[in-house]
């Protein structure tokens, strides 16, 4: 067989190949059963994902107030910027020259220079920048608590999120958040989570309710307010094995302030949420009964 002939028939054999891959492939790039998350690096997750959920706190901040503010730049008279309108210059006084010059810079890069105010479109596209950092942090760290509600937040205020799921992908990001928290054994931190989304379920169905024909029983509330028991008396049991073992004294007194904080906030709500299925049901609350 002859040079040209040999490449010839590898030619038809590669064509071939290709035809038949784009026939048989077709069907399975349409499949979304078949489409895996990605995961580069196994970090979503992981402790290192943890660590960059929490970095992306600040970048997500800056978006969002630039949402929420993005009027037009406040000037006097003579035409100076304010002090609250320009990035703070260095105090000569202090010994740490650099270090304000640093904090000058940094402000600098997120200070408002534009006279006009942000037109909608660009107030769109920072709604949309938010939501998906908020989304990629959700999924570095699901048990994050300020991220996931956060992201929950998002999807459930029209003026805000900018996809019109709304509440069921909020009810559906709250139940992976669930499965996710509980299979966290070692950590109180997750159960909180857990617990918020769990609230937060119940606070969809209580809504529901204000609907003509309501999608919710009491009994589904009942269930998830025994899930949101569960959560808590997790949360409890975990947070006992680290006073316990001294984990606590790992984290700085601002994160064990936030952990107590949100656990007083979640028992209140707990305490709310029976009283309103029982109104649901049309029964008195126990503590009205007892009086």
């Amino acid at each position: 067989m002859s040079r040209i002939s040999s490449i010839a028939v590898s030619t038809g054999l590669i064509g071939t190949g290709v035809l038949a891959w784009a026939f048989a492939g077709r069907p399975l790039v349409g499949n979304p059963e078949l489409n895996a998350p990605l995961n580069p690096l196994g970090i979503n997750g992981s402790p290192y994902g943890e660590v960059i959920a929490m970095a992306m706190q600040g970048p997500i901040d800056t978006h969002f107030h630039g949402v929420m503010g993005g009027g037009p730049v406040h000037r006097h008279a003579d035409g100076e910027s304010c002090d609250s309108c320009q990035p703070a210059k260095p105090d000569a006084v202090s010994g740490n020259r650099f270090q304000n010059l640093l904090a000058s810079l940094e402000k600098a890069v997120t200070t408002r220079t534009n006279p006009k105010s942000a037109t909608e479109a660009h107030k769109r596209y920072l709604r949309r920048q938010v939501e998906d950092k908020l989304r990629f942090a959700y999924q570095l760290d699901p048990s994050h608590y300020a991220n996931y509600n956060s992201l929950h937040f998002f999807l459930t205020e029209p003026q805000l999120g900018t996809r019109p799921e709304l509440t069921p992908s909020a009810a559906k990001l709250a139940e992976e958040t669930i499965q996710y928290c509980l299979k966290q054994e070692n950590d109180p931190r997750p159960a909180l989570t857990a617990a918020a989304a769990t609230s937060n379920i119940l606070e969809l169905m209580f809504n529901d309710q204000h609907r003509p024909a309501p999608r919710f029983t009491t009994v589904q509330m009942r269930q998830y307010l025994n899930l949101l028991d569960h959560c808590i008396n997790r949360y409890v049991a975990n947070a006992r094995q680290w006073d316990e073992t001294k984990q606590w004294e790992l984290l700085s007194p601002q994160r064990i302030a936030e952990c107590d904080d949100r656990f007083q906030f979640i028992c209140k709500f707990r305490e709310a949420a029976e009283g309103a299925i029982a109104r649901f049901e049309g029964k008195p609350h126990p503590t009205q009964a007892a009086n």
